[in-house]
């Protein structure tokens, strides 16, 4: 599993592994690998000009093409990468579809959403003190304006870690509020109930700075940030834990498995199903969270069944439940530890995590201590410290990781335009011309008449045959726009941070 950043930046993985005449090269070349268009993502008509004597003026204009002969216009090109663990995936978007094509079978690890955002203290900012009441109007204005989600002017100094709740000032680092919280303004108060978890895994480095500009546009598209119902029962759709959301479908011949372990033997004999995606009803999505307080891009799976709640839990406990409860939200409260997912194999199975990281991690003691699965949920902290959780703070601890006890197939693709192409009314070729009567200017003549030998002796006439006259006017059954894009800025990329080669985003820091 390559999970949360266990690799340094992308720039000293490329110092250890390339030679210094191939990087050398690279430069000498003018080959920006954080832009792979140089800055033109309609590259491709780069080399096209129309000239002002040439006839299909008339279609396109003159100079550098931006639109088809049917007047549909031209759609950017982004292609962009992202790794762990010298574990690459690929980003490509063309005719607003997104891919991402990785590696078969990553190893994701479980974990579920309590309810709350943490909100972390500004820099030089007064905060609240321990057994302040988060509810109190007196402390709504201190929580407003020096709390926030996500800090960027910081960097990784604006995570502060579980044994640092308290500042020398004697003030809370942080503050955990429920999404019901009056900073929010009532937009999840009618929420519905966040009893699903999600299985995740880390795919890019911090900042994502190969795949920056690919995933900046799409993240900016009408279809960017549509959640599903599953995603909504997970809580992605909280903006101030989760940035940006994309939601992704597979290829028809990628799964998900489940280790079902081998029948009569014990945990550490592994076996994966593919899961039935009929029966166990499945959304992935790729997702920017902040993590350390900084950027980075993971992989989302949820599931839940059609015939049971095997999936569904909510602690209990706290102002999450307390506000469910006092909305009259029905909950399930308790725990299946191994939910059962539906096999294509016509069986169930339940999941059986490893107490390792991960499968494709044979050697975590290189990293020099700790490595193994974090048996936990919550903050990743000071892993690989055992106190660690798997994932964040704002995450239940009794939802244990599970560890690669699901796989996933990392080939995907979405719409960013929101639509599928299975819509029989999209790309008709009247789109460019805005109406629904394309007229079509051709020859004039007879078509069609046979003149082979093998027709003509036998009298045998073509009876699609007919005199086509100069114009042809085509009735469409509708009118609708072309399939368009929002233009994005240039994406800024923050200056590098460098963590240590070690099994977190950044130095660990161990408790004093």
């Amino acid at each position: 599993m390559s999970n949360m950043c266990n690799t340094v930046t992308r720039a000293f993985l490329a110092a250890i592994a390339l030679p210094l005449s191939v990087i050398g090269s690279y430069a000498q070349d003018g080959l920006e690998l954080s832009d792979l268009t140089r800055g033109d993502p309609f590259f491709y008509t780069r080399d096209q000009v129309v000239k002002e004597s040439d006839a299909v003026k008339a279609l396109v204009g003159t100079g550098r093409p931006d639109r088809t002969h049917s007047q549909v216009p031209h759609l950017p090109v982004y292609f962009g990468y992202m790794n762990t663990n010298y574990t690459y995936r690929f980003i490509t978007v063309a005719e607003q579809v997104m891919t991402m094509i990785g590696e078969g079978k990553h190893g994701l690890w479980r974990l579920e959403e309590n309810g709350t955002i943490r909100e972390y203290l500004r820099n030089g900012a007064a905060g609240l003190k321990p057994g302040s009441d988060i509810f109190a109007e007196g402390n709504l204005a201190v929580i407003a304006d020096n709390y926030s989600n996500y800090l960027p002017d910081e960097g990784f100094d604006g995570y502060k870690y579980p044994d640092q709740r308290v500042n020398s000032n004697g003030e809370l680092n942080y503050v955990d509020l429920p999404v019901s919280h009056p900073k929010y303004k009532g937009k999840y108060a009618r929420h519905e109930p966040i009893d699903l978890p999600n299985f995740y895994c880390t795919m890019s480095e911090s900042d994502y700075p190969y795949a920056r500009q690919a995933l900046s546009f799409a993240f900016a598209q009408p279809g960017a940030n549509k959640i599903g119902p599953l995603g909504r029962r997970a809580g992605l759709d909280v903006r101030e834990n989760y940035t940006n959301v994309i939601r992704l479908d597979h290829f028809p011949d990628a799964r998900a498995w489940v280790n079902v372990g081998q029948e009569g033997a014990d945990g550490l004999h592994v076996k994966w199903e593919a899961v039935d995606a009929t029966r166990t009803r499945a959304e992935y999505y790729l997702v920017e969270r902040p993590f350390f307080n900084k950027p980075y891009i993971f992989i989302m799976a949820v599931f839940d069944n059609e015939d049971n709640d095997d999936f569904r839990y909510v602690r209990p406990a706290g102002p999450y439940f307390d506000h469910l409860r006092d909305r009259g939200a029905a909950a399930k409260t308790s725990l299946t530890a191994a939910p059962a997912f539906h096999l294509e194999n016509g069986q169930s199975g339940r999941p059986v995590g490893l107490p390792i990281y991960g499968v494709h991690h044979p050697n975590r003691a290189a990293f020099g201590g700790g490595g193994a699965c974090p048996l936990k949920g919550g903050d990743w902290g000071r892993y690989p410290d055992p106190s660690g959780g798997a994932g964040w703070p704002t995450q239940y601890e009794e939802v244990t990781p599970l560890c690669d006890a699901v796989l996933v197939d990392i080939k995907f693709y979405s719409n960013l335009d929101g639509r599928d192409w299975n819509d029989s009314h999209k790309y008709l070729a009247n789109a460019g011309a805005g109406s629904r009567t394309v007229t079509y200017k051709v020859q004039p003549g007879e078509y069609g008449a046979f003149t082979d030998p093998y027709n003509t002796s036998r009298g045998v006439k073509n009876s699609e045959s007919q005199y086509v006259p100069s114009e042809v006017t085509l009735t469409y059954p509708t009118a609708e726009a072309p399939v368009a894009y929002t233009p994005v800025p240039q994406p800024a990329f923050q200056k590098a941070e460098f963590p240590a080669a070690s099994t977190s985003c950044r130095p660990i820091r161990m408790a004093q």
